[in-house]
């Protein structure tokens, strides 16, 4: 696709801006949007995913200020900083400004990828053996449990993605859902909504599961909610690689852009 410049920066304060919604149900987690820079912190929660600095647009005059100033943000959370640079990040020699500073890219890049025009499609037949359920406030320990073992994590994690999950239970722009098979938890999914886009995240199978159509047949289940909350156009986002961004384009989702991962080691 090719995109302007804006429409990524809209994309990419999907996210934050659904976090920011979610601050103040969920202590700890915070989301700073601004014109130059955007922040996303959980201290409760601490993976790549909810905590990095996106959207760093400055002159090249004012850059390495913007960048100590993520640095110290993260330092005094005790978390390593990593900023995400995507087509949308200004000076064009950013990454090379990063990796003088001591960061290291991360491989692979980043994958987003767009659907848009959801509220005028047809909805795709979906297995009747999967049970696609919204996740309750009694659900939460076996949705942290299921996306524990989906991630290969180790028990120790489950109550702390319990913790994280339980507030945003009631939140009415986040949705967690469970896929059953045969009555048993396999698989799992979140969206979050920010007025037309709904953002698919959390999807994740059991390892003896993968390798079927469960993940397609929740996502499905999951985003004709989000559609008949009005969600016109789905947003995804993948570090997996070609494989699962090639199974993203066969579902319907077209490559949007890439946003390059930095860590500070």
């Amino acid at each position: 696709m090719n995109l302007d410049i804006q429409k990524i920066v809209e994309f990419e304060t999907v996210i934050p801006n659904c976090i920011q919604a979610l601050s103040s149900a969920m202590p700890g987690v915070e989301a700073i949007i601004r014109d130059d820079l955007v922040l996303i912190c959980s201290k409760d929660y601490p993976s790549l995913d909810t905590n990095h600095a996106i959207l760093l647009r400055t002159t090249p005059e004012k850059i390495d200020c913007l960048i100590e100033e993520a640095i110290t943000y993260f330092k005094e959370k005790d978390l390593h900083t990593t900023i995400m640079v995507s087509p949308a990040c200004t000076p064009a020699d950013l990454p090379q400004r990063l990796l003088k500073r001591g960061f290291v890219r991360q491989e692979p890049d980043e994958c987003w990828l767009v659907m848009e025009h959801i509220q005028a499609a047809k909805v795709p037949k979906t297995d009747p053996r999967i049970v696609v359920k919204q996740v309750n406030k009694e659900d939460t320990r076996l949705f942290a449990e299921t996306i524990v073992g989906a991630f290969e994590m180790t028990p120790e994690w489950v109550p702390m993605v319990e913790k994280t999950v339980e507030p945003s239970i009631d939140q009415p722009n986040i949705k967690h859902y469970l896929a059953f098979l045969d009555q048993k938890p396999v698989a799992t999914v979140t969206t979050m909504l920010y007025k037309q886009y709904v953002v698919v995240g959390s999807g994740g199978v059991l390892p003896q599961h993968r390798g079927t159509s469960l993940l397609f047949n929740l996502s499905v289940g999951a985003l004709s909610q989000s559609r008949d909350q009005g969600a016109d156009t789905i947003l995804g986002q993948t570090t997996l690689g070609p494989r699962f961004e090639r199974f993203l384009r066969i579902c319907g989702l077209k490559q949007a852009f890439k946003r390059q991962v930095y860590i500070l080691e």
